[in-house]
């Protein structure tokens, strides 16, 4: 009898594991950012907090001081569309905003709680302790303007016109670097 339900609750155990949320921390010198996986829509759950000192427990708690990154419900986020964290550079957080493959860039402004850019980036983001390096999108691909508008029209994809933007962390600007391509979109 004691194996029979020994069996029976193997499943569980097992199951136990794969149903916790590991959340993940990620720190500069100004913030504390944690971040995990949502377990009953797509996205994350994320907060920012002022700077851990010595060693923290990684886990997933809101507290009253925290800034909670799009809470389910907030005011002012696009129904539907759910953030994922791409990085942390000083008092920048780096998230996409996306329910498929196409999607925005976001960047906040953790100090002042407010997004500095929003806008249509391909999913090829570059973080560093300087800069964000980004492609917006910036007007739709066709014959005369994409090489590749061929095959991507020929596979049912569209195309679209991409530009290199660099955020600098240090001005909190964005400037193009002049770069252009052409990206495949669905």
């Amino acid at each position: 009898m004691r194996l029979s339900q020994a069996l029976a609750l193997m499943p569980f155990l097992f199951a136990a594991p794969a149903m916790a949320q590991e959340a993940q921390c990620f720190q500069t010198d100004q913030f504390l950012v944690i971040a995990q996986d949502r377990t009953d829509s797509a996205g994350m759950e994320i907060l920012a907090r002022a700077p851990a000192r010595g060693k923290i427990k990684c886990e997933y708690v809101e507290r009253e001081t925290d800034f909670v990154i799009n809470p389910l419900g907030q005011a002012g986020w696009p129904d539907g569309q759910p953030l994922w964290f791409e990085g942390l550079a000083g008092k920048y957080l780096v998230l996409t905003r996306s329910t498929g493959p196409d999607g925005n860039i976001v960047i906040m402004d953790l100090a002042e709680h407010q997004t500095v850019v929003d806008e249509a980036a391909d999913n090829e983001i570059t973080v560093s302790d300087d800069a964000v390096t980004y492609w917006m999108r910036s007007e739709q691909g066709t014959e005369d303007n994409c090489p590749q508008f061929e095959d991507f029209t020929s596979n049912g994809l569209g195309a679209v016109i991409a530009e290199e933007q660099v955020f600098d962390i240090a001005s909190g600007e964005v400037k193009s670097t002049g770069e252009k391509r052409c990206s495949a979109t669905q």
